[in-house]
């Protein structure tokens, strides 16, 4: 096991070499933590990597929300997701929020190497049998103007290093949304309706992933998850590095 208490099986080849690339790259263009703490050297220091806060151990079992049972909790049970089942790693505050947002807003992308490695044990550990990993979209106009999508830069090298099929296209955003900033789980939930589709071509049948920076209420990852289920997904599981602690002055889109 390592630092995290995650087990660790040997990396693919194909992601030595992304590992290699990256670790070049930090040679010619020495970085900055993310975390905002300034430390030279680290794309993602030990400092910071130690304020992190890990969701759980006890949560629903579905939903992923903390709680004081092991049991589903009350709006599973009355309005089941499409999925499976969503966790999170850590809470969505401190240097981890701080360095999602230079992922996000600052264009730091070799931040989604650094923050898909903690991931990647995670999901070993949760056992997971899935034959395909997907991103959560972003909007054409989003995209257009921040030029990627941090969400992909997480799913990518998971998927390398787990070997599992990854796709960009499998799952789209056929409707650009506002900000969901300040709205309420229901507004969040009519704002993400109907905002995603799924190609049968690509998920029918298989197992899928979906992979997403941050999640608050899961809204976003719901209709994902439906767009996959009435594509033809067997079975839909999601991953978010982070989610934010409702009630508190997180937000997500």
């Amino acid at each position: 096991m390592n630092q995290a208490g995650f087990q660790k099986r040997p990396a693919s080849t194909f992601y030595r070499i992304y590992q290699i690339i990256w670790q070049s790259l930090d040679w010619l263009f020495p970085p900055e933590c993310g975390g905002g703490c300034g430390r030279q050297g680290n794309r993602w220091c030990q400092a910071c990597q130690a304020t992190v806060e890990p969701i759980g151990p006890i949560v629903c079992p579905v939903c992923g929300n903390p709680q004081i049972t092991a049991q589903t909790c009350k709006n599973c049970q009355q309005i089941p997701p499409a999925y499976h089942s969503l966790r999170s790693w850590a809470a969505f505050k401190g240097p981890l929020r701080e360095a999602l947002h230079h992922l996000k807003y600052r264009r730091d992308i070799a931040l989604g190497d650094s923050l898909s490695r903690p991931l990647i044990g995670y999901l070993e550990n949760l056992n997971w049998k899935v034959d395909l990993i997907v991103p959560v979209p972003l909007g054409n106009q989003r995209l257009k103007q921040r030029g990627y999508n941090q969400a992909a830069l997480l799913a990518r090298p998971i998927a390398l290093a787990r070997t599992i099929d990854y796709s960009s296209n499998a799952l789209l955003r056929v409707k650009d949304i506002p900000s969901q900033v300040g709205l309420t789980i229901n507004q969040r939930r009519q704002n993400v309706s109907g905002a995603f589709w799924a190609n049968p071509k690509t998920v029918r049948g298989r197992s899928v992933l979906i992979i997403d920076d941050v999640t608050t209420t899961g809204a976003t990852i719901e209709s994902c998850a439906q767009a996959l289920k009435e594509s033809g997904a067997l079975e839909i599981f999601a991953l978010t590095l982070a989610r934010a602690i409702l009630g508190s002055n997180a937000s997500n889109r």
